[in-house]
């Protein structure tokens, strides 16, 4: 039997996958009606979230200025995830929508996802791989005896935020040395803030974990990446943005950058012609960084507590304002 039309609306996008307990869940705790839609595009917003009271969304959703205008009565947005980048929290808070996210429930994958990456980057498994495959056996040994023990290299990580912070404390006992790149912190466990420059040029490996914000946005350019060391790996399970992907490309080219492990990226096929002209140590994972069995069920079960605990009036764990709503 469908739930009455009269109660309020808990809408997910469709792109969270099929409801489960967790979702369901909330009508019965709660008293209300749990549907899941397209919302994918700002088209798809507008035909079917209009109504809505809370909507749970992942991370392309676009909900700008123009697309909230169009939704009276929504009051709660919940980003299933970290970053808020496709949500314009300042007009949220303009139009009285709290936007509320799930900030740690996945910081033990992404920092393990991009500490693997690392890793075996460096170590030239992925070149080791493909030539192993095709039989040449002299260029998987010669992959892997350009790599120098972990303990002997420097790691730079930008963005000190929770996973950031993670993945320093767990590369720390690893590496010779874990640099740090963010301008809000001055100082991090396990590891020695720098600026950007002084990271790049002495960094062996850069892993991405920033923000993505107008400051974010190509931090990793052309000029940066010709700054850095020769030989340098770069990580990125942040945000495709942050990364000007054609420098970055132009950089294996040219036989600066030795390794390039992507969860998210602007282009598979920029990296699948990479690899086809003969640079192989490129690893790209779809962004899965987040996923794992116990992440994905305490992905579902912050997001219906946060939207139970709106819809009883009581406070939420996690609230983002405009000025945190960039890190």
């Amino acid at each position: 039997m469908s739930a009455p039309a009269d109660l309020p609306l808990v809408l997910l996008s469709d792109r969270i996958g099929p409801l489960t307990g967790w979702e369901t869940g909330i009508a019965e705790r709660v008293g209300c009606r749990v549907e899941m839609r397209p919302l994918t595009t700002r088209e798809d917003i507008a035909r079917h979230a209009p109504g809505a009271r809370v909507i749970i969304l992942g991370a392309v959703e676009p909900f700008d200025a123009a697309t909230l205008d169009r939704l009276d009565g929504l009051e709660l947005i919940v980003r299933r995830g970290v970053g808020v980048d496709n949500v314009d929290v300042t007009a949220a808070a303009a139009r009285g929508i709290t936007v509320s996210n799930v900030p740690d429930a996945t910081v033990e994958e992404v920092s393990d996802h991009a500490l693997v990456l690392l890793t075996v980057l460096l170590r030239g498994v992925p070149a080791a791989h493909v030539a192993a495959l095709a039989g040449q056996l002299a260029q998987a040994r010669a992959a892997v005896d350009r790599s120098r023990p972990l303990s002997d290299c420097v790691l730079a990580v930008l963005g000190a935020g929770r996973i950031g912070r993670r993945l320093v404390a767990k590369a720390a006992g690893l590496f010779g040395e874990v640099l740090v790149v963010d301008p809000f912190v001055e100082s991090v466990e396990g590891a020695r803030v720098v600026g950007l420059a002084e990271a790049l040029a002495g960094a062996d490996a850069v892993s991405v974990h920033a923000p993505l914000t107008p400051a974010t946005r190509n931090l990793l350019d052309a000029a940066a990446l010709a700054a850095a060391r020769p030989g340098l790996v770069v990580v990125n399970a942040a945000r495709a943005e942050i990364v000007d992907e054609p420098a970055l490309e132009h950089a294996v080219r040219a036989g600066r950058v030795a390794g390039v492990g992507l969860d998210v990226t602007a282009g598979v096929d920029r990296w699948r012609r990479v690899i086809a002209a003969g640079h192989p140590n490129v690893l790209l994972t779809a962004h899965t960084g987040g996923r794992g069995s116990v992440a994905q069920q305490s992905l579902r079960r912050r997001c219906a507590e946060q939207v139970v605990a709106f819809l009883r009036g009581e406070e939420l764990d996690t609230v983002v304002s405009p000025r945190h709503s960039t890190g």
